[in-house]
């Protein structure tokens, strides 16, 4: 019977978009991430502080959000989220950074400053949880699309794997920021505690230069490559 209540429970993760997975936690300690060179902002993954996944798929137009601030001027060339593969693993992820403008922490009232669809690779961590593996999903981005931002700006990162199979994202407890937001294709974006009752953080890395403080155009950003 435990069995069968433990099949049911990943059954229902693998069909419910608008869910977090709620199983049971099941860990096998692996080597962990990644690491590369030209970190410029870090929530990374860790799994000591792996607290749940939110389906997050273009499928059913679900994506996920979360805010950061620079301390500096940098360009970002790549970037890395932690996923689970509950259906067809992605190629391709969807990224937007919009900008706080109205200083209100709320990204319905935002204006986008990039958007770009990036091939992603998807290597296993050597960490898994809920009965699946944890995925660092790794994305380049193209040379003529890298994102430059600014120091002290208030952004948001918004993300979503461009895939009709389910898939979960993965989040920390609360503990940087404001807390992220959820979107479920209604044309809102909720805050997870609202809509979820939790109170989560994205994991998410950016790599990328520094631009430091003298002005640069995309020109001559570009011949650095």
């Amino acid at each position: 019977m435990k069995l069968l209540l433990v099949l049911l429970f990943i059954s229902i993760a693998s069909v419910l978009a608008d869910q977090p997975l709620s199983l049971s936690p099941r860990h096998t300690q692996g080597t962990g991430p990644i690491e590369i060179d030209g970190l410029v902002y870090s929530q990374t993954y860790c799994y000591e502080n792996l607290f749940n996944g939110i389906s997050n798929y273009s499928g059913y137009n679900r994506w996920l959000c979360d805010d950061f601030e620079l301390d500096d001027n940098y360009y970002v060339t790549e970037m890395c989220v932690w996923m689970i593969w509950t259906g067809e693993q992605a190629s391709i992820m969807n990224f937007v950074i919009s900008e706080d403008d109205p200083c209100d922490s709320d990204p319905n009232t935002n204006t986008d400053v990039w958007a770009e669809s990036v091939p992603c690779i998807n290597t296993f961590t050597g960490d898994s949880n809920w009965g699946y593996d944890i995925y660092e999903t790794y994305c380049t981005i193209n040379a003529d699309a890298y994102p430059v931002l600014d120091e002290g700006v208030h952004y948001y990162f918004e993300t979503q794997a461009e895939t009709y199979g389910n898939c979960f994202i993965l989040v920390s407890n609360n503990y940087i920021g404001d807390y992220c937001w959820h979107y479920d294709g209604s044309g809102i974006w909720v805050r997870s505690d609202v809509v979820f009752g939790l109170a989560m953080d994205l994991f998410f890395d950016f790599y990328g230069g520094y631009l430091g403080l003298e002005s640069e155009t995309w020109g001559s950003i570009k011949t650095l490559f």
